[in-house]
This record gives C-alpha cells, sequence and structure tokens, in this order.
C-alpha cells in the first residue's frame, strides 16, 4: 500500500503484481481468460466500500454519494501480459519488484 501521490499529496492506493492464471497438476500454466477492465474495476470498488462500510468508516450516505460522482476515485490499471520467453518485459518486471514504492 503506497499513501502519497507524485507530489507527496495523501493519495492512498495500492500497487499490486498479480499472476493472470494457474499451475495445472501436470505442470501446464493455464492462462486466464482476458480481463474486462471496467468489471475488476467495480468489483474492486464494491469489495473497498463493503470493507470501509463493515470497519464503520463510512456510511451507506457517503457510499451513495461516492458512486454519483462523475469519477469515484477507483481506478485499476492492467498492464500487458509478460510472457515467458519475454526477457525485457521480465526484466522490467523485476526491477519494479526491487524497487520501493
Amino acid at each position: 500500500m503506497q499513501t502519497y501521490g507524485d507530489f507527496l499529496n495523501f493519495n492512498p492506493h495500492l500497487h499490486a503484481i498479480v499472476s493472470d492464471g494457474c499451475f495445472l497438476k501436470d505442470g501446464r500454466f493455464q492462462a486466464a481468460p482476458v480481463f474486462i477492465l471496467e468489471d475488476l474495476e467495480e468489483a474492486f470498488q464494491y469489495e473497498v466500500l463493503k470493507m470501509l462500510k463493515k470497519e464503520g468508516k463510512i456510511n451507506d450516505a457517503i457510499i451513495e454519494n461516492m458512486l454519483s460522482w462523475n469519477h469515484s476515485g477507483f481506478n485499476v490499471y492492467i498492464g500487458g501480459r509478460i510472457e515467458p520467453d519475454d526477457k525485457v518485459g521480465l526484466g522490467n518486471l523485476a526491477r519494479y519488484i526491487i524497487r520501493a514504492c
């Protein structure tokens, strides 16, 4: 979790590296179908708002207010798929992993 933006302003957000598939019992990797970005963003927004409500941090009125905004503040970015033989992509990913947010 990162709590600041480019200008050191309060901007809580997450960075995550997530596999887009899984290994089968026979050792083969099965890639997941391509994600629909809008669906993933909506699911993430729903889960975060549900968690904040459960923790007593927000209520239904705040949720309704946020959902009425043109841009709710939720955004999901999915980078390109990195194939096993993509040495440049794997190198970029490795540098990203070791670089502190």
